[in-house]
């Protein structure tokens, strides 16, 4: 039986490959990890198979974002499978050792005291989340930490004002952990 998604590590990038997404052509997603705790897409390529010529109509069906979700989804499972060999393959380079659903309770909880602590905590589940392409995030997030949609506003606005995360592009809901709150990750 022939898989339909391959995952190939190289060192700090990962290629996701989709082989029925389109007929006769292979779909390759390469993603960069760009801390201990996020990866991007940096390129999206279509591979002929055999001699048929790409169709605009074609690359109308493929949906981007659900093609980038299910790559990171075959990423993260491919290193639940074996976490070792995954840390070898990537030289260690995506050792998420944060769990989530801990940092979820705490945020939940109320049981962060400090302002940084909880600003981090805050805005690793905000890039995580985002991830959800087709949710309102604020809604998402709201119901998900039992905070009122308003003040998931405000603490997203503070986490970009007060650099626990940087814009990656312009409208697109997310963005790039910054080295302060790496830091303070690392040091939970």
């Amino acid at each position: 039986m022939r898989k339909s998604i391959n995952v190939i590590i190289n060192g700090k990038y990962i290629d996701v490959e989709f082989k029925k997404e389109l007929k006769d052509h292979n779909i390759i997603l390469t993603f960069e990890i760009i801390n201990n705790y996020q990866m991007i897409c940096v390129s999206i390529k279509f591979e002929n198979m055999k001699d048929f010529e790409l169709t605009s109509t074609d690359i109308r069906k493929i949906n981007t974002h659900t093609l980038i979700k299910r790559g990171l989804k075959a990423i993260y499972s491919y290193k639940n499978i074996d976490k070792n060999e995954f840390d070898k393959n990537t030289k260690g380079h995506l050792k998420n050792n944060i769990n989530y659903k801990n940092i979820l309770k705490d945020i939940n909880g109320r049981k962060i005291k400090d302002r940084n602590i909880f600003l981090s905590s805050y805005s690793y589940i905000y890039q995580h989340e985002s991830r959800n392409y087709g949710d309102n995030v604020s809604k998402r997030l709201s119901s998900l930490l039992n905070y009122s949609e308003g003040y998931i506003k405000n603490l997203t606005k503070e986490s970009f004002n007060k650099n626990f995360i940087s814009k990656n592009s312009k409208g697109i809901s997310g963005g790039i952990l910054t080295k302060k709150t790496i830091d303070i990750l690392n040091s939970l």
